[in-house]
């Protein structure tokens, strides 16, 4: 095996498309690994304790690009540098849309060019992000933040000024964004409709689009907001100002807001916010078991409930029922543990509540689960592999599958093992066609189980006008036998009742 470290400096490249250069080298005859990073000390020092050398990483920059590969040969590797170079150049010719060649120098060049654009997004080291962020809210832009660690003072400081001037400010670490009928980040391609979402989770915000979209509705804006937005830090600077321009757009008929727990204080004062916009408001908060309604605001049990009361606030009767009508069979019976991978942390934590509310309690792992390692323990298990302990110096799972892959063969193979619950989400940005490396993930570890069953249940966050098809990924899994979910807390649901079904008892 061979291995070379490439050092380009001062080639700045946002974290997407590093990731898709990752993707796009590992397919190539002969390379066994590719990383295409940015020069972080984080990632350098990733790089060192993973075998590279030290020494080469000494003077790197996080302005610099950094190129770990791993081949059978230095022939393999050189067809991959060139390969790499390649993409690069046609990056840097095109500036990633295919548009004018004639790159700005810098963000104030940009907006002189292009002074009818109104929204800025930046995503470039987080050293540096506030400092960009700041010069687009001097000049009146909106800003998608897409980087992340930003300081909490200076997300605080950004927020202020963007609200005090009517601006939004999306992030830092805001994934998910729709806004005109034109998706920002990780987003899914949806009708535009008179549904408004907020939210401070990209997943969430990816779920409920969709299943509105499914619905025969739409969605008029969907406003990301951070992951921090609703600690009491910030206190929810981004989701009140994004609540109340919903609340005076005329194409927003009902308001969805959708984030992870929120800290008490901000919920409180969120609550008044929501009771004073003169729109339907359904709420909700990831993780916090139960609905309510108080003061004409609906709080959902989950996401599924969020998405059924806001068609129901729309059309003032019942919604369209495009969920399973009756609580679903379990998939063919058998017995032994629930392993749950998602790459979309916000469904791996409903999928939790909706287990825990059945009587199955689930945790995640002390340490990170690992493709060469056994499961550990004795007990069900969902887990989040977008977390940060398997994205450092990796890509995201809903980019690349490499890792999420070989961990569901791992489990799958265990025969411990009785059913793995999975998430697909799909959408710009995303892994170009996921299911078809699940489906043969899943095939070769039902291979080592010398006939003994393993049930699979998935749900397909997407819909067919995203590049990837939610109904052609649906057909690949269905072939591989998976059960197929209309909705993550739907398939939540079937594994409490494949886990009711395997110790004998009745659902509760």
């Amino acid at each position: 095996m061979i291995e070379r470290l490439l050092i380009h400096r001062n080639r700045y490249h946002d974290s997407a498309r590093l990731m898709r250069l990752s993707q796009e080298l590992r397919r190539l005859p002969g390379v066994i690994m590719a990383e295409v990073l940015m020069g972080t000390s984080m990632n350098c020092e990733l790089l060192g304790a993973s075998g590279f050398d030290p020494e080469v990483l000494r003077d790197v920059s996080p302005l610099d690009l950094v190129v770990a590969l791993r081949g059978e040969s230095a022939e393999h590797l050189e067809s991959a540098s060139a390969e790499l170079e390649r993409l690069l150049e046609s990056a840097d010719s095109t500036g990633e849309g295919g548009g004018d060649a004639s790159l700005a120098r810098d963000l104030e060049q940009a907006m002189e060019s292009r002074p009818e654009i109104n929204l800025v997004t930046v995503a470039v080291p987080g050293a540096y992000a506030a400092y960009v962020a700041r010069q687009a809210l001097d000049a009146g832009r909106h800003v998608f933040l897409f980087s992340d660690n930003v300081a909490v003072e200076d997300e605080v400081a950004l927020k202020r000024q963007a609200a005090d001037a009517g601006l939004l400010m999306m992030g830092p670490d805001c994934g998910t964004a729709i806004l005109a009928g034109v998706g920002l980040g990780f987003a899914n391609r949806v009708r535009r409709g008179a549904v408004g979402l907020v939210g401070a989770s990209g997943t969430g915000i990816q779920e409920l689009s969709c299943l509105v979209h499914r619905a025969g509705q739409g969605i008029s804006q969907a406003i990301g907001t951070g992951s921090r937005d609703l600690s009491s830090s910030v206190g929810g600077i981004m989701t009140e100002q994004g609540l109340r321009l919903l609340a005076e757009d005329d194409g927003t008929q009902v308001i969805l807001l959708v984030a992870k727990k929120p800290a008490q204080e901000v919920a409180s004062r969120l609550h008044s916010v929501l009771v004073q916009l003169g729109k339907p408001v359904v709420v909700r908060y990831l993780g916090q078991a139960g609905a309510s309604r108080r003061d004409g605001v609906t709080y959902s049990g989950d996401l599924d409930q969020a998405a059924q009361a806001a068609l129901a606030c729309l059309s003032g009767e019942p919604p369209k029922d495009f969920l399973e009508p009756q609580p679903p069979s379990p998939p063919e019976p058998g017995s032994g543990l629930l392993v749950g991978l998602f790459g979309g942390g916000s469904l791996a934590s409903e999928a939790a509540l909706i287990l825990a509310a059945a009587g199955h309690e689930t945790s995640a792992p002390a340490e990170p689960l690992r493709e060469d390692r056994p499961i550990p323990g004795n007990c069900h298990l969902v887990v989040d592999l977008g977390d940060d302990a398997y994205t450092v110096g990796k890509p995201h799972p809903m980019v690349d599958q490499t890792t999420r892959c070989g961990i569901l063969r791992a489990a799958g193979a265990d025969p411990r093992v009785g059913l793995l619950l999975l998430d697909l989400v799909l959408g710009d940005g995303a892994h170009s066609d996921p299911a078809p490396e699940l489906a043969s993930a899943i095939e070769a570890a039902r291979k080592e189980r010398a006939g003994r069953p393993l049930a699979v249940i998935a749900s397909v966050t997407g819909t067919d006008l995203d590049p990837q098809g939610a109904g052609r990924q649906k057909a690949a899994l269905e072939a591989a036998r998976v059960r197929v979910a209309p909705s993550a807390a739907t398939a939540a649901r079937l594994a409490a009742a494949w886990l009711d079904a395997a110790q004998g008892r009745s659902a509760p």
